[in-house]
């Protein structure tokens, strides 16, 4: 029973990427071979990117906020933000966005080592040019950003405008090259990621295992939905059309109805426990695209637009770290 839920999380396991960029698209493998021969190509292949999908997840994305609040430094509070999203400033959230804060540390964990390079290279050759690139060009504006106090949550000194401005000339451009390192990188990671969660949700349906598949059918809805945005966002056609949270909402209600129609036999169903702990983050994000859609709707202030996106961009964060927490432990 053990080796079975091992299995069935393994193949569930979702290493979705964090904060914005992606694509998408799907292979077919027969359900048998994967039942009798777990260690097939998929699986191999799941082992190749999981390296690089942990690095996307944490110290990319923490890379991509920090910098986010530098740029935002000189800017005035926004007096609005308490009155629209009250739960950021709840003091749990506050804790668990400190420890989510960047560190000169995290970068290191995104050096793949000759092992994991070799396998990569077997399984996902494609990748492997894009992961040298960033590799490179995280660890040049990651030093960098050790000169000075980047890392530190609020500036420790000030600076003069002629001294910021002749330091960020020499940062900025080592950051930009990181970031366009980045985005080469999630987009042809989320290629090869979202087929193998396809074949995944395929050979769970085909084995019954419903529960799982509707866990799995949830989390990539709620992929598909901040594909959809961080498209509309960068190429600058966001429509109301791209802020309907409604098929997400529907894969959840469906979920839960399912659930409640097939309870759990013993308090470790596994499946449930994944269910109840998406549950308030799911919500979050959910509200925090719905947040935009009405700001939108309401002709709000840019900035007031630009806060929304990527708010939403942290839910989405917050829903991945939830659901891998409880998925990679067993795994």
């Amino acid at each position: 029973m053990k080796k079975l839920t091992m299995l069935i999380v393994a193949l569930l396991t979702v290493m979705f990427l964090g904060q914005f960029s992606g694509a998408k698209d799907a292979m077919l493998t027969p359900v048998q071979r994967w039942i009798d021969q777990p260690d097939l190509a998929e699986r191999e292949k799941a082992r190749a990117l999981r390296p690089m999908i942990d690095c996307i997840n944490v110290a990319d994305s923490r890379w991509r906020a920090a910098y986010a609040r530098y740029l935002n430094r000189d800017r005035q509070p926004d007096p609005t933000l308490q009155q629209r999203f009250p739960e950021d400033f709840d003091p749990a959230m506050q804790v668990r966005q400190r420890l989510n804060n960047l560190t000169r540390n995290d970068a290191y964990g995104c050096r793949l080592n000759l092992l994991q390079k070799d396998h990569l290279q077997r399984w996902a050759p494609q990748l492997l040019a894009l992961q040298n690139q960033f590799e490179t060009s995280l660890t040049l504006a990651n030093e960098a950003a050790q000169g000075f106090d980047f890392f530190n949550a609020v500036p420790a000194y000030s600076l003069s405008p002629a001294e910021k401005a002749e330091r960020d000339a020499g940062f900025i451009p080592l950051v930009e090259a990181y970031l366009k390192a980045s985005d080469a990188l999630r987009r042809q990671l989320d290629i090869e990621d979202i087929a193998l969660r396809q074949v995944q949700l395929e050979q769970l349906m085909g084995r019954g295992e419903l529960k799982y598949a509707h866990v799995l059918t949830y989390m990539l809805q709620a992929r598909k939905l901040m594909l959809s945005l961080d498209h509309a966002v960068t190429e600058n056609t966001l429509t109301p059309a791209d802020l309907d949270p409604q098929p997400l909402q529907q894969a959840w209600d469906d979920g839960t109805a399912y659930m409640a129609a097939n309870p759990a036999t013993s308090n470790a169903d596994y499946p449930e426990k994944i269910w109840a702990y998406v549950r308030d983050p799911g919500s979050r994000y959910v509200s925090a695209v719905a947040q935009l859609r009405d700001d939108w709707a309401a002709k709000a202030p840019p900035q007031q637009l630009s806060d929304d996106v990527e708010r939403i961009g942290r839910r989405y964060d917050e829903l991945l770290q939830v659901y891998n927490r409880q998925v990679e432990p067993v795994f």
